[in-house]
């Protein structure tokens, strides 16, 4: 896995912007809408003289020989500065025409300035309708009837009047060459407009981040209130989802490039998918920065209106957008098409070896694919759960509330599970954060009950780096052979996620060797207290100090006197715990670094941190619906059948696919050195948020028997939609709620004032 452009690609995309930056700025965008023909004839020619409308053409052809991500790459750019040129048009004709034996020819044409254009609906009556560049276009690519053929019109059409003012026209197709007929004629025409589809949902994802930064600039300045507009909480709150979405939505255009390239089995479901996404988005992200214009975002005089425009035009070109969600579903679940063919102008051009991997140490660019020891530990895991996760665990663990089963876990121990991101030298298996994410999603997928395992992994972690010799020689051990757990006690009843105003006192009595220190306080959502041998406690010992500075962590074994543990029972079934601590008397020795250094105690563990947000249990949840939906029902119907239930999965197939991408883009990045603390925000609010929202609604698909719960007679999946409508709000809670996910990339990811 590899989510960053090579250095080549790199390249050309500073070169593209600095073009773009030089020849089309928002009064050249300006002046093409009032051109004849819709487009700026000085910026086509800058581009043709780059060589960018035939580059994805094979070398031989006299194009380019590149990737579709390569022209993904141009694609964000062009979207990014509205260019007003046919770009990405004449890339998706050029390619279309080369697979042909009667359209090569044509693409000389093309490379000499010419411009192509492809009509993203079939034609009637033997006219392309409403085709994007036509007005414009030498040569258009077209499905009429049962034939895939090219026009040469002597002069473009008449240029249709459209709300974003490009150069859309109606084609006559008379006297048409023949490409290609029958099935091979349908085959190249859906692969020219999955490539449009492609190539524009990297463009809208340009589009997209560029007015969020339009938006994000304007409300850092404008003042209301006598505060810029950017430190009210629901403004940053909006910007901060949309700023998530926006870089799924890159991924996503990203990967579908690449599953194109490669002849991946989803590919065609992927270009569909970010079509749809990537369309979104931009209308979201548009529609958001010239909301915070206020009435100056509709003066013309303003950029933004721009952008709103053309993310509307480009996601309705292909029609209405709910039925990309159709066409998701189709080739989902319904009808799924072969892995197509890997073009033959994409050979050879992803770094020199025959699978497209690079030659030697060369950056081979975005690679979404896991790579062979990720693989073989995924299958390890899945045979491990086949053959230790049994239906008796599930049950008891869902019957009793407790996500914890202490034969699974002793075994995830003694298989190193529990320190499979340590390096080796300290005792782990040195296993990248992609691999050990990998990992812990197969355990949440098959809803093993691991509650314990990310804290027993951080406690270990905390003791490896600052705990005193006993802890890491004697507790140690006994924590990574899983014969102990530990549980947290961070949260108190006043506190919530503000961690640090935590008030359980910790007094030192006597010094030296003898000395000893007495607690009293209370934690809330201590899980697994009623199972563990230690608690991991955060506490005051110096309430005059700054709230983050008069902070101390113990290691308190449970058994000590004066601990007391109430049972919390759940709306999703699990059970929490309310600890209370009444002159709990502890040896210096539980002390865990030094005093009133809690705060960096703490943190002291994401050294060896590894991104837990939990993409398994949602797309469980998606997939299990799916499997429902494709079953007979009692009465004889297929929920699969009915257009509705097809466009509600597909929504939620799409948005935790852009989740899992968000999630091990972090990983990604965290196996590469950085710390992705924001980008970890992202992967968790967007994750967290689905999962809420796709339980709702698919329980709502259910219809009454959605209701019944586990073993209820008729209960849907044996009461998992259920399960999960309950159980999915808690993960928006826990771990930081999405509130304070929302800040931290409000703040550190766009860098937005605080709020007074």
């Amino acid at each position: 896995m590899h989510l960053s452009l090579s250095p080549d690609q790199t390249a050309l995309r500073d070169a593209v912007a600095r073009l773009y930056t030089k020849e089309a700025h928002p009064e050249r965008v300006r002046e093409a809408e009032s051109a004849a023909d819709g487009i700026d004839r000085n910026l086509w020619q800058a581009i043709v003289q780059m060589g960018l409308p035939t580059m994805g053409v094979a070398e031989a052809l006299g194009g380019g020989g590149a990737s579709l991500v390569d022209l993904a790459v141009v694609a964000e750019q062009h979207g990014a500065h509205l260019a007003p040129a046919p770009l990405l048009d004449t890339m998706v004709a050029a390619r279309a025409l080369a697979g042909t034996e009667a359209g090569a020819p044509l693409v000389a044409r093309l490379a000499d300035g010419e411009i192509g254009a492809l009509a993203l609906r079939p034609a009637r009556d033997h006219v392309a309708t409403l085709v994007p560049a036509g007005a414009a276009a030498n040569v258009v690519v077209a499905l009429d009837g049962d034939r895939l053929v090219t026009a040469t019109p002597d002069e473009p059409p008449p240029r249709r009047r459209t709300m974003h003012k490009g150069p859309v026209a109606d084609v006559d197709l008379t006297g048409a060459t023949v490409l290609a007929e029958g099935d091979e004629a349908r085959r190249l025409f859906d692969r020219a407009v999955d490539e449009w589809r492609t190539l524009v949902a990297a463009a809208q994802a340009g589009l997209a981040r560029a007015a969020l930064d339009i938006g994000v600039a304007y409300v850092k300045d404008r003042h209301q209130f006598g505060v810029p507009i950017g430190s009210f909480q629901s403004v940053q709150h909006r910007l901060a989802d949309l700023h998530t979405a926006v870089d799924g939505a890159r991924l996503l255009a990203y990967e579908a490039a690449w599953a194109a390239d490669r002849g991946e089995p989803g590919a065609s479901a992927l270009a569909a998918q970010a079509s749809w996404f990537c369309g979104q988005t931009a209308d979201d992200a548009t529609e958001a920065s010239l909301h915070y214009h206020g009435g100056y975002g509709f003066m013309e005089e303003y950029d933004i209106q721009l952008y709103v425009r053309r993310a509307k035009a480009w996601r309705l070109l292909l029609g209405d957008p709910r039925r990309e969600l159709q066409t998701i579903a189709e080739r989902r679940w319904v009808s799924p098409p072969p892995a197509p063919p890997r073009p033959a102008e994409a050979q050879g051009t992803e770094g020199g070896t025959p699978e497209g991997r690079p030659a030697d140490d060369e950056p081979a660019g975005m690679d979404f694919s896991f790579d062979a020891e990720t693989l073989a530990l995924q299958q390890e895991m899945r045979q491990f759960l086949a053959e230790n996760l049994t239906p008796d665990i599930i049950e008891r663990a869902l019957s009793t509330g407790t996500m914890h089963d202490w034969g699974l876990h002793k075994k995830l121990a003694e298989r190193g599970y529990l320190s499979a991101g340590w390096p080796k030298e300290v005792g782990g298996r040195g296993l990248s954060a992609v691999t050990t994410t990998a990992l812990i999603q197969e355990l949440f997928r098959a809803g093993a009950p691991v509650d314990g395992l990310a804290i027993v992994a951080m406690v270990g972690a905390t003791l490896l780096l600052r705990g005193n010799e006993q802890q890491r020689t004697e507790i140690l051990p006994r924590i990574l052979s899983g014969e102990v757990m530990c549980c947290l006690g961070y949260t108190e009843p006043d506190s919530g996620s503000d961690v640090a105003a935590a008030q359980t006192r910790a007094e030192r009595i006597g010094e030296g060797p003898d000395a000893e220190w007495v607690i009293n306080g209370q934690k809330m959502f201590t899980t697994l207290a009623h199972e563990a041998s230690y608690v991991f406690l955060l506490t005051r010992t110096d309430p005059t100090a700054p709230k983050h500075r008069g902070l101390t962590m113990f290691l308190v074994p449970m058994d000590t006197p004066g601990i007391e543990i109430t049972p919390v029972h759940t709306l999703g079934g699990e059970r929490t715990n309310i600890t209370f601590y009444n002159d709990v008397r502890v040896p210096d020795s539980c002390r865990v670094g030094e005093v009133n250094d809690g705060w960096s105690v703490m943190h002291a563990a994401l050294v060896y941190e590894r991104n837990s947000s939990n993409w398994g249990e949602p797309a469980h949840l998606v997939e299990s619906a799916v499997r429902w939906a494709a079953t007979t029902q009692s009465d004889g119907t297929r929920p699969l059948d009915d257009p509705i239930t097809r466009e509600r999965l597909a929504r939620w197939d799409t948005l935790v696919e852009v989740g899992r991408l968000l999630l091990y883009r972090s990983a990604w990045m965290a196996a590469s050195g950085a710390l992705p603390q924001v980008e970890g925000s992202m992967a968790k609010l967007f994750l967290t948020e689905t999962f809420v929202r796709a339980a709702n609604d698919l329980v709502d698909l259910a219809g009454t028997e959605g209701l019944l719960p586990r073993h209820e007679e008729g209960a849907v999946l044996n009461g998992l939609l259920e399960h999960g409508v309950r159980h999915a709000v808690v993960t928006t809670i826990y771990g930081g709620s999405s509130e304070i996910q929302r800040e931290i990339v409000a703040q550190r990811g766009l860098g937005l004032p605080r709020g007074r």
